[in-house]
């Protein structure tokens, strides 16, 4: 019986270097595309996701401010939450324009204007009386100076004791009695208040962490170039910021700086205490 000899296959070539090396760039290339679609992705979702609580943080700032302001009879504003300690001096510590800053023929056209980082809103009696405080409001930056006021820095509320009911602050008194706090006593309410010794005193609380005001856009006194505007600002036909209307321009930040992942928004806004 005759029996065939094996068959000797040729050997079968593998990939070549080049082959891998071409494949190994190729599989880096959709992997580095895939991360990076990723991380974009990633990094949208992580700033939408600041600027919906960027925009939240507005709206209910500009929601609580606005109808706040609508209700107040008059307001008062300070250059820093410091000026409420136990002096206040209603006379002298309140920020009065140095103006106008436009000079009309008709001072009915007159504009003073006047900044600041405190604004304290105050609420008179209506039912029996307008001669008593109701309730008093104080919305602040915390900023001691103006190298703070250049700076990021949180924006807090404070309101008076309810003492007669949830949103009544001191209530309207009696058909016979006031309520106990005169308006004719407003600096000794204010003394009682006392921002100073504490910004973050009980009945206060933080209604964003982080804000800026605008750019000055040209410097002039007291406002040097680079220098940024507080929050708060007046405006009036007159010398008395309380004849006028308050202006509201302030930035909200939300995000982090390591990754430069920032959203922010501004608000500017006029608005008058009713009269």
């Amino acid at each position: 019986m005759r029996t065939s000899p094996a068959r000797n296959y040729p050997g079968r070539a593998g990939f070549t270097l080049v082959e891998v090396m071409i494949s190994m760039t190729i599989v880096t290339l959709v992997l580095g595309l895939t991360m990076s679609t990723f991380l974009f992705g990633l990094r949208t979702m992580y700033k939408d996701t600041q600027r919906l609580i960027t925009n939240a943080s507005l709206r209910a700032f500009t929601s609580q401010i606005t109808k706040e302001t609508l209700d107040a009879s008059t307001f008062y504003l300070f250059d820093y939450y410091t000026k409420l300690d136990t002096s206040v001096n209603l006379t002298t510590d309140p920020i009065f324009p140095v103006g106008p800053e436009i000079d009309s023929a008709s001072d009915d056209y007159d504009k003073w204007i006047a900044h600041g980082d405190c604004l304290v809103l105050v609420t008179l009696t209506s039912l029996y009386r307008n001669t008593d405080i109701r309730q008093i409001r104080v919305y602040y930056r915390v900023t001691t100076n103006q190298s703070q006021v250049n700076a990021e820095a949180p924006v807090r509320y404070y309101e008076t004791a309810d003492t007669a009911g949830p949103g009544l602050g001191w209530g309207e008194g009696t058909a016979g009695a006031g309520n106990g706090h005169p308006f004719s006593g407003i600096a000794t309410e204010l003394n009682a208040i006392n921002l100073n010794a504490n910004p973050s005193r009980a009945g206060s609380r933080l209604l964003n962490a982080r804000s800026k005001g605008r750019a000055v856009a040209a410097p002039y006194t007291p406002y040097a170039a680079g220098d940024l505007y507080p929050i708060f600002s007046t405006e009036s036909p007159t010398a008395n910021p309380a004849d006028g209307f308050i202006s509201i321009n302030v930035e909200f930040i939300n995000g982090t700086t390591v990754t430069n992942m920032l959203s922010s928004s501004s608000f500017n806004y006029t608005i008058s205490p009713r009269k």
